[in-house]
C-alpha cells in the first residue's frame, strides 16, 4: 500500500498516541457477542468513539472495519440508532451489489499458477470475516492444522493505515484455530508471525503481543515512491517486522547494511549504535540515537530536552499540548479502553448527554412557543391594520 509522507507522519502521532496525550478516534471492542455488528460491503462493522483528553466520551458509531475513507465505504449509523425494515432491506440490497472485487473465481484465476485452490480466502483480516462464508473458514482452518499446524508460519502485510487493534483480535482468532489442531502437550507452543507494520506501533503491538520484538531490518518496496532500498536518513523506509522469533535465531544480510551486536544478540543496523547507558542499541528509525541523562534514555537526534515539558521534543513543538495518560484517571500506566474507572465515566457520560439533550429539546419548545407567540401577535396586528383601513374607506 502506498502511503504519503504526509500520511505516515499523522500514523506516527497516533503510534504513539498512548503516550503522548492524541485524541481522535478509538475503535472499541466488543465484549457482547450477543449484540452483533451491523454489516456493510466488507462484512461486520467496528464500534468506534471519538475522544479527546479532558473532554467527555461522545456518542459511538458503526463503520467499515476495512476502509478509514468515506469515499471507499461510506457506512455509518449510530450504537443506539434504530432502523426500520425497509431500512435494513435496502442495506442488505446494497451490500451484495458492492462486494469488494474479485470473487471467488477471480481469486482462484489470479492465483491458481502459484497455490492449488484450497490455498487462499477471500478475507477482511480487519474483522475476521471470509467473504465466502463457512467454506472458506473450513479452507482456512484445515491448511492452519494439518500436519499439526507444524511449519505453519503467518507472514502478515496490512496496509499502514490499519488500526492495531482489530488486527490484533483478528491475529488472536488465528492463532487460536491454529491451536485447535494441537494436543494438550503442545498448548504452550507459539504460532510464528512476521508482522510487517510501521516501527511507531512498536508500544501498541507489544500491549497486544509481549513475547513480540522488532527487527530492525528496514522492509522496502520496489513499487513505493518514498521507500525503495538505498534511502537514508527521514528518507528511509519506517516499515520493520514484528516477530515472536527470538531475534539471535534471525540473521540480517551484513551486505545489507546490518551487524550482529555481541552484546544485544540480534542483528542490528551499522547506524544503531549500543548505548552503554540504556544497556541496548536502542535506535528505532535507523539513525543515530543520543542519550539524554535527564530524560534518562536515548532520542531521536532531531529532538532536544523541554525544560518546560521536561521530556524531549522537537524544537518547534507546542508545550501547551495534551499531557501524558490515561484521558479518563490521568494515570500514566494505561490508555482510556483499559481505564478501570470507564464503566463509572460511561454512566457520567450518559447521565450528561441526557441532561444535554434535556436541555436542548427545552430550548427547542421554548424557541417554538416563542416563534408561535409571535406569529400570533402578528396576526393581531395584521386583523388591526385591516379593520382600520376598512373604517377609514367606508
Amino acid at each position: 500500500m502506498a502511503t504519503s509522507r504526509d500520511r505516515l507522519g499523522t500514523l506516527e502521532a497516533e503510534g504513539s498516541s498512548g503516550r503522548q496525550g492524541y485524541s481522535g478516534v478509538e475503535v472499541v471492542l466488543s465484549s457482547d457477542p450477543a449484540t452483533p455488528a451491523p454489516l456493510c460491503p466488507h462484512g461486520p462493522t467496528l464500534l468506534f468513539v471519538k475522544v479527546n483528553q479532558g473532554k467527555e466520551e461522545t456518542r459511538r458509531f458503526y463503520a467499515c472495519s476495512a476502509c478509514r475513507d468515506r469515499k471507499d465505504c461510506n457506512f455509518f449509523q449510530w450504537e443506539d440508532e434504530k432502523l426500520s425494515g425497509a431500512r435494513l432491506a435496502a442495506r442488505e440490497a446494497h451490500n451484495r451489489s458492492c462486494q469488494p472485487p474479485l470473487s471467488r473465481s477471480q481469486c482462484v484465476e489470479r492465483y491458481s499458477q502459484f497455490y492449488m485452490e484450497d490455498s487462499f480466502c477471500h478475507y477482511n483480516m480487519f474483522n475476521h470475516h471470509f467473504f465466502d462464508g463457512k467454506a472458506a473458514l473450513e479452507v482456512c482452518k484445515t491448511f492452519l492444522q494439518e500436519d499439526k499446524g507444524e511449519g505453519v508460519i503467518m507472514v502478515t502485510d496490512p496496509p499502514f493505515g490499519g488500526l492495531v487493534e482489530p488486527l490484533a483480535v483478528t491475529f488472536k482468532k488465528l492463532i487460536a484455530m491454529w491451536k485447535e489442531g494441537h494436543s494438550q502437550d503442545n498448548s504452550q507452543k507459539e504460532l510464528p508471525i512476521f508482522w510487517i507494520f510501521p516501527y511507531f506501533f512498536e508500544s501498541r503491538i507489544c500491549q497486544f503481543f509481549p513475547s513480540f520484538c522488532m527487527l530492525d531490518y528496514q522492509v522496502d518496496y520496489d513499487n513505493h515512491a518514498l521507500y525503495k532500498h538505498g534511502k537514508t536518513g527521514r528518507k528511509q523506509s519506517p516499515v520493520r517486522i514484528f516477530t515472536n522469533i527470538p531475534p539471535n535465531k534471525i540473521i540480517l544480510p551484513i551486505e545489507e547494511g546490518y551487524r550482529f551486536c555481541p552484546l544485544c544478540q540480534r542483528y542490528v543496523s551499522l547506524e544503531n549504535q549500543h548505548c552503554e547507558h540504556c544497556n541496548s542499541c536502542t535506535s528505532k528509525d535507523g539513525r543515530k540515537w543520543n542519550h539524554c541523562f535527564l530524560c534518562k534514555k536515548c532520542v531521536k537526534p532531531s529532538w532536544i530536552h523541554c525544560s518546560i515539558c521536561n521530556h524531549c521534543a522537537l524544537p518547534d513543538h507546542s508545550c501547551k499540548g495534551p499531557k501524558d495518560g490515561c484521558f479518563i484517571c490521568g494515570e500514566l500506566d494505561h490508555k482510556r479502553s483499559a481505564c478501570p474507572n470507564i464503566s463509572t465515566s460511561k454512566k457520567v457520560n450518559k447521565a450528561v448527554r441526557k441532561q444535554k439533550q434535556r436541555k436542548s429539546n427545552k430550548m427547542k419548545m421554548e424557541t417554538t412557543k416563542g416563534q408561535s407567540m409571535n406569529h400570533t401577535s402578528a396576526t393581531r396586528k395584521k386583523k388591526r391594520r385591516e379593520r382600520t383601513h376598512q373604517y377609514l374607506c367606508s
